[in-house]
């Protein structure tokens, strides 16, 4: 390339501006997917049905631990008490996603066991009612009603509704609102709801349908979906989050669930007084019979033995006895509540219901120890149960603690209540000696001191028990809930989450734009045809004689029929700088050849050799393809003899020499098909003939066969003084380019150029105006097809969409 001017140019962002003339060229087909995916968002979010979100806020608080025990020490240090915030507030975590909290709050609220679906127009919009139904269905819960089976409902008046139920059950009925509905699998009755406004019926009855909810998987499904979030960095507030349909519904659960969760937490600290009173009641029972019998016996023996004071000695013998009858009491209820902890051990009961020792007057600080841990070690299991299975290797360390501690304290109940036996074995002993001594009373003061024995031991248990129950009763009253309701759920607060409108018109749009990007992107990735001018530069180093523009007209030789078309012009051009390789004189012999088949050099070839016969140059058009010869066709000139029939002998090269109706241009024809065309392009008659027309002609314009096909052009190198390829673009594979550049490199042709023909797209980048080929010295050539008012064909024809669509893949 070094011996001519550079004659083709190129600016780095090539790239760029080629992916960029792609996309605003093909604007219509982003614009088509714009426009679909915009259209399918819109879709989605007219009639995909909204989900919301809410959330209430709950205060978690803590139970300060008993003063000397392991935990208040621990607890003095802040590392301690911290991990033991964390570990409670999990603790409670798991509480309020429990199936047990879903179910009672569920249970709570009555409008949760039936749901109401309104159908849009032609039954594709639905939306959910909970309280905005017009109407209400009231399950007969005395009978059977399967769940979740649609019952489709659909108004006719304010009066009437029709009852379809499908499938298997086949039912279709006219019913009134107020009458009820039995069959075997459903019984309900539907009533209007005063409180809400009968639709109208102009537009056509209104469709809804309901279901009976299962309340255990509605209680699985709400406790699934609950969220719970710590929300500050000493995680004592926690987030109760849920999605749903309506934010009503959603709001009603939250704010039942965290009701049942503050009760459920008061009764769990009312469980001690409320045990407590249970007890005692149920030792006032037996009490107060015998209380009320022994106050009358006492009173009818006073009035009955006009009796009032007793005497100095019978004064002295009652105080023993009152002093040992108290000590006796003690005991006996000591052993009472002995046996009453021994029968829920043996039982094996929850000993998170075992009154305290200490309600009942016992000191014992061993037995104390032993239930509070027995009654923390229950409270701790209740906890795990509700987040790990029953063999799982925690609760089994926390069932063995409780054995062993079960074992123990069954041990300790037995001795003491062994001690309480002899201590009472001990006061009847004392008794039976003052009662001896109350021998020596008189008879009827002797029965006055039994009689005021046996009332004041009954109004000493009945006054004790009645002060226990009194101190449970206060401690009971004046309990409040560790844990509070910061903020309740409100249904203006609910957020919608879908559809995300703004999201989704997002999505679309770059979607839209997307997917026609990363499809042009693959296709010109993919794409091994000369596209572009780099295309060409990146596989070869031979210079570029020029571009061609697509035929518009239907005639081969559009340079002669149709002179004042751009693509006459454009051969114009390939003359003029034909000089700047042909310079030396005699130079006159030009073969026009190509990689393979199809990509015009035939064309190429007839129109070169047109525009200079137009020039006045007397001009020889010689076909040389034996194997497919074309020239006679589009001439119209006999085959039966031609160059073939001369290389052969059998015809003078006068006989294959043919006019035109070109003036200055003649031709010659292949003649018929040789079984042997290399060898005769190579022979000396081959040489002899070249020789001959070189005399009388200004000009030698050679139609080769493809070189990548066979060799016959490069037979004639010797003879030729340029060779011509012929490029066609979006047709031609860059890969044949490389044979192109082997042969120049190897300097076996002689001024070798490529010639670009059959430029489809107006405006091509590359090829249109202001980048076309030229010289480097100023004067070049632009080839496209803009508008200047001088050609004929100024404006390609207007493709339908269809034809825009498959040439889009034809060039691909």
């Amino acid at each position: 390339m070094d011996q001519y001017p550079e004659i083709y140019h190129e600016e780095d962002s090539i790239d760029i501006k080629k992916y960029l003339f792609l996309i605003l060229r093909n604007w219509w087909w982003f614009a088509l997917t714009v426009f679909i995916a915009l259209s399918v968002a819109y879709i989605i979010n007219r009639y995909s049905e909204k989900v919301y979100k809410n959330s209430c806020t709950i205060v978690i608080g803590q139970e300060n631990p008993q003063a000397g025990s392991v935990e208040s020490i621990l607890d003095e240090l802040t590392r301690f008490r911290i991990m033991r915030a964390k570990a409670i507030v999990q603790n409670e975590i798991t509480v309020l996603k429990s199936y047990r909290m879903a179910r009672t709050a569920l249970e709570e609220l009555s409008d949760f066991d039936v749901t109401y679906v309104s159908v849009g127009r032609r039954g594709i919009a639905e939306s959910k009612l909970y309280k905005k139904c017009p109407f209400v269905l009231n399950i007969d819960t005395t009978k059977v009603n399967i769940p979740g089976h649609p019952i489709n409902i659909t108004l006719l008046s304010p009066t009437q509704y029709r009852l379809e139920i499908d499938d298997k059950y086949h039912i279709n009925e006219l019913m009134e609102f107020g009458r009820p509905f039995n069959h075997p699998s459903f019984n309900f009755t539907i009533f209007r709801r005063e409180d809400i406004e009968f639709p109208s019926l102009e537009s056509g009855p209104k469709k809804y349908y309901c279901i009976v909810n299962n309340i255990n998987a509605m209680s699985n499904r709400f406790r699934n979906g609950l969220s719970v979030e710590v929300n500050d960095e000493k995680g004592s507030i926690v987030t109760l989050s849920l999605t749903g349909y309506v934010p009503e519904q959603i709001s009603d659960y939250l704010n039942k669930l965290s009701e049942v969760y503050i009760r459920s937490n008061l009764e769990e600290k009312n469980r001690v007084s409320v045990n407590t009173i249970k007890f005692i009641d149920e030792q006032l029972s037996g009490i107060v019979d015998s209380l009320e019998a022994a106050s009358l016996r006492l009173q009818n023996f006073r009035s009955a033995n006009k009796l009032i004071d007793l005497s100095k000695e019978g004064n002295f013998l009652m105080q023993q006895l009152d002093q040992l009858q108290s000590e006796k009491v003690a005991s006996d209820l000591s052993t009472r509540y002995y046996r009453y902890v021994l029968n829920y051990i043996k039982s094996k009961k929850d000993f998170s219901e075992v009154v305290a020792p200490s309600v009942v007057g016992i000191q014992d600080q061993l037995l104390n120890s032993l239930v509070q841990k027995l009654n923390e070690l229950y409270g701790k299991r209740k906890n795990l149960l509700f987040s790990v299975q029953e063999n799982s290797p925690q609760l089994a360390m926390i069932n063995a603690e409780i054995e062993n501690i079960r074992n123990t304290l069954q041990e300790n109940i037995t001795n003491l209540i062994a001690n309480s036996e002899i201590s009472v074995k001990s006061i009847n002993d004392r008794l039976g000696k003052i009662e001896n001594e109350m021998q020596k009373l008189p008879y009827t003061e002797r029965q006055l001191i039994n009689i005021q024995r046996k009332f004041n031991i009954n109004d000493q248990i009945y006054t004790f028990l009645l002060q226990k129950r009194a101190e449970a009763g206060i401690t009971k009253a004046s309990n409040t809930a560790t844990h509070k309701i910061l903020d309740i759920a409100r249904p203006e607060n609910a957020q919608m989450i879908k559809p995300k409108t703004s999201r989704n018109y997002m999505m679309a749009l770059i979607i839209g734009v997307l997917i026609p990007l990363i499809f042009i992107v693959l296709i010109e990735y993919f794409n091994d045809k000369v596209v572009d001018r780099k295309d060409i530069e990146h596989k070869t180093d031979v210079p570029i004689l020029g571009a061609i523009g697509h035929n518009l007209k239907k005639t081969e030789i559009p340079t002669y029929d149709n002179p004042k078309t751009s693509l006459a012009e454009s051969f114009r051009s390939l003359r003029t700088n034909l000089q700047y390789f042909l310079k030396e004189s005699g130079q006159k012999t030009i073969a026009v050849s190509s990689t393979i088949s199809g990509e015009g050099k035939t064309f190429c070839a007839l129109n070169l050799a047109a525009i200079n016969a137009m020039a006045g140059k007397k001009t020889l058009l010689l076909g040389l393809d034996l194997r497919k010869p074309k020239i006679h066709r589009i001439f119209k000139i006999p085959n039966e003899m031609g160059l073939s029939t001369y290389l052969i002998g059998k015809t003078a090269p006068e006989e294959v020499i043919h006019p035109t109706r070109i003036d200055h241009l003649w031709a010659v024809n292949a003649g018929p098909i040789p079984p042997n065309p290399a060898e005769l392009i190579g022979s000396d008659a081959m040489a002899a003939f070249l020789k001959h027309v070189k005399k009388q002609f200004d000009i030698i314009i050679i139609d080769t066969p493809p070189i990548a096909i066979v060799t016959d052009a490069l037979l004639l190198k010797e003879y030729v003084d340029m060779y011509v390829f012929v490029i066609r673009h979006g047709y031609s594979s860059k890969n044949v380019l490389q044979l192109v550049d082997d042969l120049y490199h190897k300097k076996d042709m002689k001024n070798l150029s490529l010639l670009v023909n059959d430029i489809q797209i107006k405006g091509y980048y590359g090829y249109s105006s202001g980048y076309g080929y030229g010289y480097g010295y100023g004067y070049g050539y632009g080839y496209g097809y803009s508008s200047t008012g001088y050609y004929e064909d100024e404006e390609l024809p207007s493709e339908g969409f269809r034809k825009r669509l498959l040439s889009i893949f034809r060039r691909r």
